[in-house]
């Protein structure tokens, strides 16, 4: 089992949940995968709470869910020694609910009661948001040691049928929480034996996601997890995706098309529309769906006006990510049993995919911790990337931060390579840099190169020349943690 590591604030929202006086409801929700029973069971453990109930929905018929946690319910109650008979079940979840108030009842201290996966529950039955609404309005609420907990790996679901504000169950929670993946930071404690650039390729495939990061603990080497673990046949690389969208989708082949484009590198709409095969006309419908359930993201030129036409779209979820633009490609190989030939070229592809799309994003986050610890010589207000055209020019720029207030900008350029960074990848982000209209009309420019291994001296000598910062992976690990640990 993986180590349980980080999760500082997401236990210290559960303690104050737990602490506070009176009826509690918390509504928790993440992804297939991100954690969320374990994360419980260690809150349990970790107060000392060895009571409660806790009942895990599945996708089941209503009549048999009923039945199951009505057989749990009674096994609760402590007034009963013997185990019901097979065949019992309340009448219906009013009735339920109703004893599971009298058995709360009976206890002084505060009662947690987890109900997981609550969004299976309310898919067979959705009229079941309202019954518990009912239930926590008259009786639930009143209970003042029930500590109620429902969680949801429906992410869309979950916000549609209990937090929107036409969900029956608006306004009852007196707390949210939601469960993200790990932070990169998490993964120094998890793989600290192993080399910076092997945890940025770890983070790539999975994310941060719990159940992905334990398939790399069964063996010091990277490829030997791809082949041994994450891409057999029963593996949850393979079998997890297909999951995750028709679990939540109406038309998931769609939106698999959908994402398969743009994790291939067709970021534009007409390009995603025209490689998915959906009407440009129908696309947006898809693609909000897609950033509400966190999967995708849009990004726009730093400083530029949201919604232009120079916005590009991105898979946000690390592991969908890989999963499109490696494995699908290479499914006929993995099912007819060549893994040699799936991972040879899966590892040799996948240095220019970290350097794309992974170690800039990195870069980025450093800018936001460095300036949350005081390492910077301003507060950015956003930090991005920078593309467009100036007099017949493109410009490209990895890592901008910008503060319009004060006219000043970070700007760098990520260099995942082997190699040494030389002095001429900086002189050539200095000349890039001068076709951004900020730039151009007199802002104070900072520049940064960001390195996976070391610079030359002519680079170094070169830095210390215009005030530049170089900056390795192990440096920008050392920042992600610090930043990390003080929040």
């Amino acid at each position: 089992m993986l180590k349980f590591v980080d999760r500082k604030q997401e236990l210290e929202s559960l303690e104050r949940f737990y602490r506070t006086p009176g009826a509690g409801l918390l509504i928790m929700l993440g992804r297939r995968r991100v954690g969320k029973t374990r994360l419980l069971s260690h809150f349990l453990e970790k107060q000392g709470i060895a009571g409660g109930f806790y009942w895990t929905a599945t996708t089941h018929g209503s009549s048999l869910q009923l039945r199951d946690f009505s057989q749990a319910l009674f096994q609760y109650d402590p007034r009963f020694n013997a185990p019901p008979t097979p065949d019992f079940s309340f009448p219906d979840w009013e009735a339920a609910l109703a004893h599971l108030v009298e058995i709360v009842a009976l206890f002084q201290e505060p009662q947690v009661i987890v109900l997981d996966e609550f969004t299976y529950l309310i898919r067979n039955e959705p009229a079941l948001t309202s019954v518990f609404q009912k239930s926590w309005d008259h009786k639930l609420s009143k209970q003042p040691n029930l500590k109620l907990i429902l969680t949801g790996s429906l992410v869309g679901m979950m916000e549609r049928e209990v937090l929107s504000y036409q969900a029956p169950l608006y306004g009852r929670a007196t707390a949210r929480l939601r469960l993200r993946p790990l932070p990169y930071a998490a993964l120094v404690e998890l793989f600290g034996a192993r080399t910076p650039a092997e945890r940025v390729a770890i983070y790539a495939v999975s994310g941060g996601v719990p159940a992905y990061l334990e398939l790399f603990t069964r063996t010091d080497d990277f490829v030997s997890a791809l082949h041994n673990y994450c891409l057999v046949p029963d593996s949850i690389v393979l079998s997890d995706p297909a999951l995750i969208l028709h679990e939540q989708l109406k038309e998931p082949q769609t939106y698999a098309s959908i994402l398969s484009a743009i994790a291939s590198g067709f970021h534009q709409w007409g390009e995603i529309a025209r490689m998915a095969g959906v009407a440009e006309s129908s696309l947006g419908h898809y693609l909000n769906i897609l950033q509400e359930l966190e999967l995708i993201d849009r990004r726009d030129p730093v400083l530029s006006k949201p919604g232009g036409r120079r916005g590009l779209y991105h898979v946000r979820d690390h592991f969908l990510r890989f999963y499109y633009r490696f494995i699908v490609p290479h499914r006929t190989a993995i099912e007819r049993g060549y893994l040699d030939l799936a991972v040879k070229r899966i590892d040799e592809d996948l240095r220019s995919f970290i350097g794309l799309y992974v170690f800039e994003e990195l870069c980025r986050e450093w800018v936001w911790a460095a300036a949350a610890m005081g390492e910077l010589n301003f507060q950015p207000e956003a930090v991005g990337a920078y593309w467009g055209g100036r007099r017949g020019q493109g410009v490209q720029l990895d890592v901008v931060a910008a503060n319009q207030r004060e006219k000043r900008l970070l700007i760098g350029e990520a260099k995942w390579g082997k190699g040494t960074v030389s002095r001429q990848i900086l002189t050539d982000l200095v000349k890039r840099s001068q076709r951004m209209s900020q730039v151009e009309k007199g802002w104070t420019v900072e520049y940064v190169l960001f390195a996976r291994e070391k610079f030359s001296e002519a680079a170094q000598a070169a830095a210390s020349e215009i005030g530049a910062r170089l900056i390795r992976l192990s440096e920008i690990e050392q920042m992600l943690i610090l930043a990390h640990n003080r929040s």
